[in-house]
């Protein structure tokens, strides 16, 4: 297994950053006078800032290019090493590395479950886990736009989009214009959702941590309990908008930015509202109107992965929620789940063969952002739809072997897959390492999307 010098330049540039981040902490713990919180994040400062200025220093002027191989080996090495890097302040605050480990991974991967309430955790912590939930969806972002990408070329072009261009010989040429364009609109909507929070009447903080942790689709709030007893019914809002945007195509909301008009359509964002309005009409319907709203909400959270909750003993049921995270949200963007286009696609494409059983001789094509798409490509979205529940089954078995009883492990596995943690509320904690560790291992595999890290590891075991 040869790795391509470009591989470890991109890994160490992602150090760097993560390093950079724990060096600002630094100081941050030692002021609120957590020495342990502190020692972790010199820890992840110093390995980070020397692996990652290595790794950079020691690749300089390399021109050799980097095919569908090391973008695969890239994004599952991403994936794993950084989260370690970035446990070290919670491993040594929390004095477990159990604990540790599991909210870095499930906070870098957007997937929100924790095992320490915010009460129990010091502001710091609080914040760091939010900060490297955000990192964490702004290279998912980056990853969907370049290598995933380009490694769909022959499918429907889900992640087709006008912000750049995609060279299939050398996949690693446009990660810093996608970080700058696609961070740009991320930002952006981050730090309008942080001002939003502030007016709703949120504190500095709590406002800070939601609008990092929603738009990043992760769930984390600097609170336990609902959000209806630590926010206004503005903050909520405010809240789910951000959750929105975060689960839409960021690529479209970059060009809505610069250029002031999309060439795609936004049929997802619609899909998620719809299912918002439908699932509080249906609630209201059965439980009376005061649960529209709340209902309403809890869809909106479910669907873009986040996972918040509106009430302390939430509305809607928590597997009806898991089902409605399993549906996603955009293709670039940072929710989790199946991705709502496929959805579509799958849905239209039944459409078509019901209208084929009433009209034997009708012809039948299934079309996306205006174009055709053919078999081949839809056997592609068929084949990672039946790959998703099958992943969802492992994961239960391998959760349920760690001494999970078989409904916990189900909701687990589907909260960890579709990177949405809160639906599984407080099942995580008191779960044994092995239940965690096949919980974060569904967390990567849901963050890149099963096929891929299947692809990923069969790079690892085959030649180039």
């Amino acid at each position: 297994m040869a790795l391509s010098p470009r591989l470890f330049r991109a890994l160490g540039w992602a150090a760097l950053v993560l390093a950079g981040f724990a060096t600002l902490f630094t100081p941050l713990a030692l002021l609120e006078g957590e020495l342990d919180a502190a020692r972790g994040f010199f820890f992840t400062a110093v390995a980070g800032g020397f692996g990652g200025g290595v790794a950079v220093a020691g690749t300089t002027g390399v021109t050799s290019s980097a095919g569908a191989s090391a973008a695969l080996r890239l994004a599952l090495f991403g994936w794993i090493l950084m989260p370690l890097l970035a446990a070290a302040p919670l491993v040594t605050a929390e004095g477990s590395v159990k604990v540790g480990l599991f909210e870095a991974y499930s906070a870098m991967t957007t997937t929100g479950a924790v095992l320490t309430v915010p009460e129990d955790l010091p502001r710091v912590l609080v914040l760091w886990r939010c900060v490297i939930a955000w990192l964490g969806g702004l290279a998912s972002l980056v990853l969907a736009a370049t290598v995933f990408a380009a490694l769909d070329r022959r499918g429907v072009g889900l992640r087709r989009t006008s912000l750049l261009t995609v060279e299939r010989s050398d996949l690693f040429t446009n990660f810093g214009r996608a970080v700058r364009r696609l961070g740009l609109a991320y930002g952006l909507v981050t730090g309008v959702g942080c001002l939003g929070l502030l007016l709703s009447g949120a504190g500095a903080f709590n406002a800070l941590c939601l609008a990092l942790s929603g738009v990043a689709t992760a769930g984390l709030a600097p609170f336990s309990g609902g959000l209806a007893g630590n926010l206004s019914v503005p903050g909520i809002v405010v809240l789910a908008a951000l959750c929105l945007l975060g689960a839409w195509n960021m690529a479209v909301q970059y060009e809505a930015l610069t250029r002031l008009r999309t060439t795609r359509g936004s049929g997802e964002m619609r899909a998620m509202l719809i299912l918002a309005v439908g699932g509080g009409l249906v609630f209201a319907a059965l439980g009376g109107v005061a649960l529209f709203a709340p209902a309403a909400f809890e869809v909106v959270f479910a669907v873009t992965t986040a996972g918040f909750h509106v009430t302390d003993i939430p509305v809607v049921p928590a597997a009806a929620l898991v089902l409605l995270a399993m549906l996603g949200g955009s293709t670039i963007s940072t929710a989790g789940g199946i991705k709502m286009p496929r959805v579509l696609l799958l849905v239209r494409r039944a459409g078509g063969e019901l209208s084929v059983l009433s009209h034997p001789s009708a012809a039948v094509r299934t079309r996306y952002a205006g174009r055709s798409v053919s078999d081949e490509a839809l056997t592609g979205v068929w084949v990672y739809a039946l790959a998703y529940p099958a992943t969802l089954a492992a994961g239960a078995i391998l959760i349920g072997l760690g001494g999970a009883d078989f409904e916990s492990a189900w909701l687990m596995s589907g909260a960890a897959l579709t990177n949405a943690g809160p639906l599984a509320g407080e099942l995580w904690i008191d779960q044994s390492p092995l239940s965690l560790a096949a919980s974060a291992l569904l967390m990567v595999l849901g963050r890149l999307e099963v096929l891929a890290a299947a692809a990923a590891v069969y790079v690892m075991l085959a030649r180039d």
